[in-house]
């Protein structure tokens, strides 16, 4: 049932008020009203999450769109920060500010918190290529870093599942991004920026125009984009080690089970760093501190460089022959702080007895004397290419049959330790887990390990040479690789007439084919001691090819009524377990009076395996001191499926006011996860241990068997991805818009609101379905978020206040939930003349921090959803030639 869980009354009360208000205001309302095309009210558009042209901005499903004038006006720099304005953006994502991730470098965003990957990106209706970079290590989705402003006439996000239009990956949403078409004039444009405390200045230029003869059209956009880093040491306000807000000692040295060893202030001097005492449990020693989060990038330093042209040659009267280029490379630094070295797993000491003495564990940190190039380079270019043919036939139908092509590069360097020989450069091979002394020293604890020619303990005290670094360290390379190519023809147009207006209908028939490729240094898959330390990371390999076929039709079937019916067949051809797909999509229209629009949709959707899922090679990383799991790829992945629905009104009595409200609910099934490694661990020690376990478990102990081993120390579970989770989630959209003109100029508002009413997790199929996910502790997601504006326009002056408010998220320790978070920007606009004009922007204007932490490790917030970049400045000039 949809919405099973709703109460229909506040439903009921919002549909009678505004049919009230709707047939109040029907003798007043204009001629013309915001559902219709602004531009030209008789020219047909396509607008995302259908193929059918039509007259009307408002259809069925729920989208909601920001021009480029609009970003310009609300003071965003990138289409990443215009993006993460969208109130359905409610979901945590680790890109570059956690530096130490997968993805230190991508910029990508989370609609309705249901994952990066299960939104799909259009580049005018065309897929673009993967970030080579899969999320986690494991999952597909588009880094929104390389796409410049300066090419986009308007974003549109479309909430809710459309495979039956688009195919895979339209679960939470569709995103368009609609580059220019018409410019008869030239723009120059230039900005520079920078943040009051520090740090992250940036510098970009612009140029875009069009030229146009007799038939023939030629578009271009050009953006050159700077942005210098922000560094831990730009933000002394968050706190660094030296002042933490937990008592935790992430510094230099860890030693002895006291539970730290004694460093004397000689030693601390040598290293630079200062000397802090303790008292640990009345175990009083000093230990050496330094701030070496000083260094690490909570914005990369980045360099890009975009130029895109579209070149159109006109056919006859209506057909038209375009090529449409976007070329763009990129290179950007991330630093996840000064390289340390440790013992891989604590180590328990056992005595004569055999019974547990103590625990040790060293760690030592890299000076920055020592060795300071410590940044990831992250280089990458790709290309995004269209050629179309479109026209009409005798009976004014549309086609068009388009080749598109998408490819990413993408290649990081980084320095590393040895993993080997920097073991036994400082302490050795481990030997031995017997002790006999009661004594706990250094001289005791060098004992148990195997000391050659290479180890000496007093390196870990004493500042390196620029030889013995050079020896220790190596340099990693990772070269990745994405793309996808499609082919299309699209057929649309009127169907057939009928009493209320003429059928309509589009089809597509679409063949892609989809390639990735992952190659990494050999050190990198190394598990047996001649790799990187504290580095891993999969390769991978695979091609997907797949061909779609689908129709979408829309039926007056009143003059005020229209129904759309929509399915798609998608077929794959690969290893997978996916064979083929259906989805469908049911959408209609209701408007009892001008200005009025009740509207609701049905529809499924579905998404093939990640590439990265199924093709990955063998990796691995340890579970606690005692578990190791080695991960891989399954071919047995079949694909995640879903279905939508959608309940709402638009309510527009003027040309200038309109309302929405909509209702939504989706649900997953058969999300990709990974198998418990301990799970699996657990289940293998009942069964080698219990008869009755293994007796009563056959199935189970037999698959235990074959994915784990125990050499007597340590576990080794081999886990592979399974299709097992489900999600659901219901919530609401809401928008307002209202302008108004009066003596005092032109006044504009706007209004978005996205509120999660519900949210149910199950990770395994074995698990409970947790019904209250949305109220969770481990729920990391905002349950909502509200955006608004308001532009005050008179003769040569512009200005615009936007306000951005994410709601209460769950705090780090499980506490209280923290405060919502609101952010302004105020930008100002001057023209001098027709041509020239100057924008003056404010970005959080109040100079909001990020809500601090007790706990968390540094950078002591929640990257997912705060940032530190404080308020900012940016002065930009524009010359219209």
């Amino acid at each position: 049932m949809l919405f099973n869980s709703f109460s229909p009354r506040p439903i009921a009360a919002l549909v009678a008020s505004v049919l009230a208000v709707g047939f109040q205001s029907n003798q007043l309302m204009a001629a013309e009203t915001n559902s219709t095309n602004k531009y030209n009210p008789d020219e047909k558009i396509v607008i995302t999450g259908s193929r059918i042209k039509r007259t009307e901005v408002e259809g069925a499903a729920t989208v909601v769109s920001m021009s480029a004038e609009e970003m310009q006006e609300q003071g965003f720099t990138t289409l990443f920060e215009a993006l993460g304005s969208f109130t359905s953006a409610t979901g945590s994502f680790v890109g570059e500010q956690f530096a130490s991730g997968f993805q230190a470098n991508a910029q990508a965003l989370n609609f309705r918190g249901l994952g990066a990957g299960r939104t799909l990106y259009l580049l005018d209706g065309r897929r673009i290529a993967d970030y080579p970079s899969p999320y986690n290590g494991e999952s597909n989705f588009v880094n929104l870093a390389h796409i410049p402003l300066a090419m986009i006439e308007r974003v549109e996000v479309m909430a809710g599942g459309a495979s039956a239009i688009y195919g895979s990956d339209a679960m939470a949403g569709v995103v368009n991004i609609i580059t220019k078409k018409n410019l008869a004039s030239q723009t120059l444009t230039a900005r520079i920026g920078e943040t009051v405390e520090g740090g992250a200045d940036s510098k970009r230029v612009q140029w875009f125009g069009g030229v146009e003869k007799k038939n023939f059209k030629n578009l271009w956009a050009i953006e050159a984009y700077d942005s210098e880093p922000l560094l831990g040491s730009d933000r002394p306000s968050i706190g660094s080690n030296e002042s933490s807000p937990s008592l935790g000692i992430a510094s230099a040295f860890f030693s002895d089970g006291l539970p730290f060893y004694n460093i004397d202030q000689d030693t601390c001097d040598d290293f630079g760093y200062t000397q802090e005492t303790y008292d640990v449990r009345g175990n009083e020693g000093a230990f050496c501190v330094s701030n070496i989060d000083q260094y690490k990038t909570l914005k990369n330093d980045r360099t890009r460089y975009n130029l895109f042209d579209r070149i159109s040659f006109e056919q006859g009267d209506y057909d038209e022959l375009y090529l449409e280029l976007h070329l763009w490379t990129s290179e950007a630094k991330s630093n996840s702080g000064p390289l340390f070295w440790s013992t891989t797993r604590p180590v328990q000491v056992n005595d004569a007895n055999g019974q547990p003495a103590f625990i040790f564990d060293y760690f030592r940190t890299f000076t920055q004397d020592e060795f300071n190039d410590n940044s990831a380079k992250h280089k990458e270019s790709g290309v995004d290419i269209q050629i179309g043919y479109s026209g009409f036939n005798d009976n004014f139908q549309d086609y068009k049959i388009v080749f598109s092509h998408s490819f990413q590069d993408s290649t990081e360097t980084r320095k590393l330790l040895k993993e080997r020989d920097t073991n036994e450069f400082f302490i050795g091979d481990f030997q031995t887990t017997q002790f006999n002394s009661d004594l706990i020293d250094i001289s005791t604890l060098v004992d148990v390990f195997q000391v050659n020619d290479n180890s000496d303990f007093d390196r870990l005290f004493r500042q390196l040479s620029a030889s013995e670094i050079n020896n220790l360290i190596g340099e990693d390379e990772s070269d990745r690789y994405s793309s996808i190519s499609t082919l299309s023809f699209t057929y649309s147009g009127d169907l057939f007439s009928m009493k209320h207006g003429a059928a309509q209908f589009a089809t597509v028939i679409e063949a892609s084919r989809k390639d990735y490729e992952i190659e990494l240094h050999p050190r990198t898959l190394n598990q047996s001691g001649n790799g990187w330390f504290g580095y891993t990371d999969t390769e991978g390999k695979g091609t997907r090819n797949s061909y779609g076929l689908g129709i979408e039709t829309r039926w007056p079937l009143l003059k005020n009524l229209h129904l759309t019916a929509a399915g798609r067949l998608d077929k794959y051809d690969d290893k997978t377990a996916v064979d083929d797909a259906w989805t469908y999509n049911l959408g209609l229209e209701y408007r009892p009076v001008e200005g009025l629009l009740f509207r609701a949709t049905a529809n499924s959707s579905f998404r093939a395996p990640d590439m990265h899922l199924v093709y990955a090679g063998s990796g691995g990383a340890f579970y606690g001191s005692d578990t190791f799991a080695v991960t891989e790829g399954s071919l047995e992945l079949e694909e995640e499926t879903g279905n939508s629905q959608t309940l709402g009104v638009v309510y527009e009595p003027t040309d200038n006011l309109s309302l929405s409200v909509d209702l939504y609910q989706i649900e997953l099934e058969g999300l990709v996860e990974f198998e418990s490694a301990f799970s699996l661990r657990n289940n293998f020690i009942n069964c080698v241990s219990d008869d009755a376990f293994e007796e009563n478990n056959p199935d189970l102990c037999a698959f235990a068997n074959e994915r784990v081993t125990f050499d007597g120390t340590q576990f080794t579970v081999v886990t592979k991805p399974i299709n097992t989770a489900y999600r659901l989630q219901q919530g609401i959209d809401s928008s307002f818009k209202y302008s108004l003109d009066t003596n005092l100029g032109r006044f504009a508002f706007t209004a978005n609101h996205t509120n999660v009413l519900k949210s149910e997790r199950q990770v395994f199929k074995s698990d409970d379905i947790n019904t209250n996910w949305r109220n969770d502790r481990a729920n990391s997601d905002l349950r909502s978020r509200f955006r608004s504006s308001a532009t005050w326009e008179k003769n040569d002056w512009r200005v615009t206040l936007m306000s951005n408010r994410l709601g209460t998220v769950n705090s780090f320790n499980g506490g209280e939930r923290l405060d919502s978070w609101t952010t302004y920007n105020l930008s100002t606009s001057y023209y001098f003349n027709l041509n020239f004009s100057v924008d003056l922007i404010v970005n959080n204007l109040t100079d909001e921090y990020p809500r601090i932490e007790s706990g968390r490790s540094w950078p002591y917030f929640n990257t997912n959803h705060y940032n530190a970049m404080r308020r900012g400045w940016f002065i930009e000039g524009r010359y219209e030639f």
